[in-house]
Parts: structure tokens; C-alpha cells; sequence
């Protein structure tokens, strides 16, 4: 599914309701950050086994985020969303890392930093060639994907600065795998 089709669904299915002499006291806000398109992970080329993607939601183009910002109380649903496709490697699975901050790495690689949290994952992706070796990941297969550590850390973030770092990798010891039409989506809670 196309990311604007599912942003107008999920819009249709969080709509606010505002009656004459009916005051709104809270509201969801539905979010995204795109994800370099598309972005390969390969564990034979050096410093291109993981993807860091910095996340900086202030800077939300839709500004969603930013003019809600002071209004946030939480996180009620989010998802990594996107096409997983292994283009040579055997069965494995996909897992995405966060990081509390935008700091590159010492030396500039995209290493899994020491005390990342796993975000979400594994997911599972069948080998190169085979028909499950090409994934779209929908909402309700990504939501049940997440870590509650990695979670907690996410809504910490974006209720605090709102930035933080993604790293993406394999799981199998050998693989490429490539991601189509990534985008990380929050619904987020807010109220007066």
C-alpha cells in the first residue's frame, strides 16, 4: 500500500469530532519520518552492513509535530512500514536500533553503537529468489514487531527533543537486503 493511501486511511480512522458547545480536550496527531529511498544493508561491503538514519521531528515538514508539540501525552500506535526485498543471502531477519541522540559514531561508520536499544524486529524476511524473500511490512505485523525497551525509549523521545538515530541490520551472517518506501509512523496523544 502506497504511504499516502495509508496516511488517508489512518486519517479517516483518527478523525476529531468538534460539535457547536463541544470543547476538544484531547486529540491524536498522526506522524511520519521517511527513510532514505530506497536503502540497501550489506554485510560484505564495509561500512554498509547497517543504515543510520538520523531522525529529527522538529523538523516535521507537515509541522504536525511541531505545532503540537506542547501539547503531547503520548504514544498510541506507531510502525515501521515498508517493502523488504533480500536480494542475495539466505533466510534471516531485519532489526532496527535506536539511539537517544544524533551523534555520529566514532570514525564516521554506521555500527550499531554500544547501548542501542532494539526498536523493532526481528522481522522476518525468506531468502533471495524465494517468494517470501520480498516483504511489505502493514501496520498490524510492524506494531506487534517492537520492543517494549525500545518503545519506552521512542515516546521518551518524542515527548522530549524529538531527535534520535535508527540503525537498520540483518540478522542472518550473510545478506543484502534492500528496503523500499521506509517511513516510520506515530499517532501521537495530545490534550489541552
Amino acid at each position: 500500500m502506497k504511504l499516502s493511501r495509508l496516511l488517508a486511511v489512518a486519517a479517516l480512522t483518527i478523525p476529531m469530532v468538534a460539535l457547536p458547545g463541544c470543547i476538544i480536550t484531547s486529540a491524536q496527531i498522526l506522524t511520519h519520518f521517511k527513510l532514505p529511498n530506497p536503502f540497501t544493508i550489506n554485510s560484505s561491503v564495509p561500512g554498509d552492513q547497517s543504515e543510520r538514519v538520523p531522525v529529527d521531528l522538529s523538523v516535521d515538514p507537515g509541522a504536525d509535530y511541531t505545532d503540537n508539540k506542547d501539547k503531547l501525552k503520548g504514544l498510541s500506535d506507531l510502525a515501521i512500514l515498508g517493502t523488504f526485498t533480500n536480494v542475495s543471502g539466505p533466510a534471516g531477519a531485519v532489526e532496527v536500533y535506536i539511539v537517544p541522540t544524533l551523534d555520529q559514531p566514532p570514525g564516521g561508520a554506521p555500527a550499531i553503537p554500544p547501548g542501542a536499544i532494539l526498536l523493532w524486529g526481528p522481522g522476518a524476511i525468506g531468502a533471495a529468489g524465494a517468494p517470501d524473500g520480498v516483504r511489505t511490512v502493514g501496520w498490524d505485523e510492524s506494531a506487534a514487531l517492537f520492543s517494549q525497551a525500545g518503545k519506552d525509549l521512542l515516546i521518551s523521545e518524542v515527548l522530549g527533543d524529538g531527535q534520535f538515530t535508527l540503525y537498520t541490520i540483518g540478522t542472518a551472517g550473510v545478506y543484502e537486503i534492500r528496503v523500499d518506501d521506509g517511513v516510520l509512523v506515530l499517532v501521537l496523544d495530545a490534550g489541552n
